[in-house]
């Protein structure tokens, strides 16, 4: 109980200090709240790499069709009864059952089938939204939606700034709006939930389908069923993630479900360490710092994310955090031994 307390309790005062502590290294508090809301996809995509062996590269369909049905909720589908909440469970619903069907015909496939039988499935929805430009507009996307407001007991305008306070090197308490509040208690929920979820047996069953899925169906488990129920939660949070995303931008373009989208979310998690529950949120914090903040002070910032990369891959593959947990249980066996020798 006090292990829990203690990791929810550090976790709360990480998220209450992150968009300060971006600040001093040239960061701002709007990357801190973009880095919550596309962390939530990332921690869907570690659930299928991780923790059930699946390499996709369809999440970006499931994040990119998420912000445009949120989006499209707002301008087109309830214009006339604008509610944000309405806008994010539409965009879960929807993605949810896509990821459903889409597993049902793809979760029966294996290694690089499966990841490009995913591809395929994310490129055709890029181009339904590429070329449906009366609903879409095309390339140009959905530009310039406001986002109501929250309801949360009274209407609350997420794009109000908390009150002036200046903190110094770390900036000042201004710069961040509600949203990056409502993006924090969101990340909260979905730690928590992917926390659950992995400790669970649900969670225990997917390590051994990824080990030997063979062996798994010997024992009476159905494989194909599990990697189904985590393919739809994984769609789902990307889903989420897509949907408030755009709601925060105030737009989305097709750009959201390309290939390089996709392909962000595997760096992310292999970055931050695969098989842990922070790991791809501290990914997808290192790469966006590297897209959005070093990307304005050179041109060689794509070199440095390669070589970030290369050398997480050779020398830390884990990831940053999935190697630090391995150190640290390596440690405390070493001491257990220690211990029971005479």
């Amino acid at each position: 109980m006090m292990r829990e307390l203690r990791f929810y309790g550090l976790l709360v005062l990480g998220l209450v200090l992150f968009p300060f502590a971006l600040h001093p290294i040239g960061g701002y508090a709007g990357l801190a709240t973009q880095i919550l809301l596309v962390g939530i996809a990332t921690m869907g995509f570690n659930l299928l790499l991780g923790y059930a062996g699946l390499l996709s590269y369809g999440q970006a369909m499931f994040y990119g069709v998420g912000s445009y049905v949120a989006l499209l909720t707002v301008s087109k589908f309830f214009p006339q009864f604008p509610n944000m909440w309405l806008a994010i469970v539409l965009a879960v619903l929807f993605v949810s059952v896509l990821a459903f069907l889409i597993g049902a015909l793809t979760v029966r496939l294996y290694g690089i089938y499966f990841a490009l039988l995913t591809l395929a499935f994310a490129q055709m929805f890029y181009f339904i939204v590429f070329q449906w430009r009366d609903l879409t507009q095309g390339d140009d996307g959905l530009q310039g939606i406001t986002a109501p407001p929250l309801w949360v007991f009274t209407n609350i305008d997420l794009t109000t700034t908390f009150p002036s306070l200046n903190l110094g090197p770390f900036g000042n308490l201004s710069d961040v709006h509600y949203w990056y509040a409502f993006a924090a208690i969101v990340s909260l929920l979905v730690i928590a939930f992917m926390r659950v979820l992995i400790r669970s047996q649900f969670g225990e069953v997917l390590g051994a389908i990824r080990e030997n899925e063979q062996r798994s169906t010997f024992i009476g488990f159905n494989p194909q069923r599990y990697k189904l129920a985590a393919f739809t939660i994984a769609g789902a949070l990307s889903g989420l993630s897509g949907a408030l995303r755009g709601l925060y931008e105030t737009s989305t373009a097709p750009d959201s479900l390309t290939i390089e989208t996709s392909g962000n979310f595997v760096i992310y998690t292999i970055v931050g360490g695969v098989k842990t529950i922070l790991g791809p949120m501290v990914g997808t914090a290192i790469i966006m710092y590297l897209q959005n903040v070093i990307s304005a002070k050179t041109d060689a910032w794509r070199l440095i994310e390669g070589i970030l990369f290369v050398a997480v891959i050779v020398f830390l593959p884990g990831g940053i955090l999935g190697s630090f947990k391995r150190k640290r249980a390596r440690k405390i066996f070493s001491e257990a031994l220690s211990t029971e020798t005479p």
